[in-house]
């Protein structure tokens, strides 16, 4: 089956790792360098997202101040010698990676695909962030190296993008992913799960869209609240509460239960620096996560793809 099919490999397990789709495409472990190209984000001059913190992503930190080829090096480096893998994807994390000139992002993502042990390339962006003239540097890229967009959503309700400050609107991203079907990318989605004024009934209105609009992976993460942000004089005015460790393990396995089983989940909870946060400190203990997640598909007798049901 072809790479950028919406459905790739066999699922393991309670539901599709990511680390069993890059084992089954490479026969071997493959790691991503996260790293921080400088970009910034077109929605900063309207007050940004209301929970973003752009230098919350612990693993770039370090390196924030590096050159692209310096950062790539010093992931190679780690993962051959302190994990034993040689095979990686460079991911470009930090910000919206496609806000930039063509030509400076060309630059960028040759340099990335130019080192001898990279076998993929993945972008995160906007939904807003993908013109003619990126779609075509994509599909170039594409016949080059195995390729992935990874797209911030975080719900499909207008009314909660717009209390988040997103910026666009879900018919945007609707849109995007159209638009990125027309190149061979594999689309990534980012969900975030707890979101302010959010209920159940229309988070899972969010899994049934996504499990039908043609998107390969998702993201799956809590709601973190962190300091020095706009969500955080929310937070501390009392208006909303974080979900308990619990009720998040119950979430995700609804949404999971109603996505199709080829689709490949690429991560489950989010970290963030202890000093950065606010709320909830469950997510520091993120093997505490996945296991009760494990244990709650257990006890549910249930795994991904449970209540899915296939457009006719």
């Amino acid at each position: 089956m072809m790479f950028y099919s919406p459905i790739y490999g066999i699922m393991s397990g309670y539901y599709f790792k990511f680390s069993d789709f890059l084992k089954q495409r490479y026969g071997q472990k493959v790691w991503k360098i996260s790293i921080d190209a400088g970009f910034s984000c077109p929605h900063k001059a309207e007050g940004g997202c209301i929970f973003c913190r752009n230098d919350s992503f612990s693993k770039l930190q370090s390196l924030q101040n590096l050159d692209i080829n310096t950062q790539i090096q010093h992931g190679l480096k780690f993962g051959k010698e302190k994990m034993g893998i040689d095979q990686f994807i460079v991911y470009f994390q930090s910000s919206t990676n496609t806000f930039a000139p063509v030509s400076v992002l060309r630059e960028y993502f040759y340099q990335a695909i130019s080192f001898k042990n990279v076998v993929g390339l993945s972008i995160a962006t906007r939904p807003d962030c993908i013109s003619d003239s990126v779609l075509n540097l994509l599909d170039e890229l594409s016949g080059k190296i195995d390729l992935w967009i990874e797209l911030g959503l975080q719900s499909i309700h207008d009314r909660t993008l717009q209390l988040l400050n997103r910026g666009h609107t879900f018919k945007d991203y609707a849109q995007a992913v159209i638009d990125l079907l027309s190149v061979k990318v594999r689309i990534c989605t980012h969900i975030m799960i707890g979101l302010p004024e959010e209920t159940r009934s229309e988070l899972l209105q969010t899994a049934q869209v996504i499990a039908h609009n043609s998107t390969h992976e998702v993201k799956l993460h809590p709601l973190l609240i962190l300091r020095d942000t706009p969500l955080e004089r929310i937070y501390q005015d009392d208006r909303f509460s974080t979900l308990e460790l619990d009720d998040y393990i119950q979430y995700v396995c609804d949404f999971l239960e109603r996505l199709p089983p080829g689709m490949v989940i690429q991560r489950l909870t989010a970290e963030a620096p202890k000093e950065q946060l606010l709320a909830p400190f469950w997510t520091l203990n993120k093997l505490a996560v996945l296991r009760g997640i494990n244990e709650e598909f257990e006890k549910r007798k249930t795994k991904q793809g449970e209540f899915y049901i296939a457009s006719n």
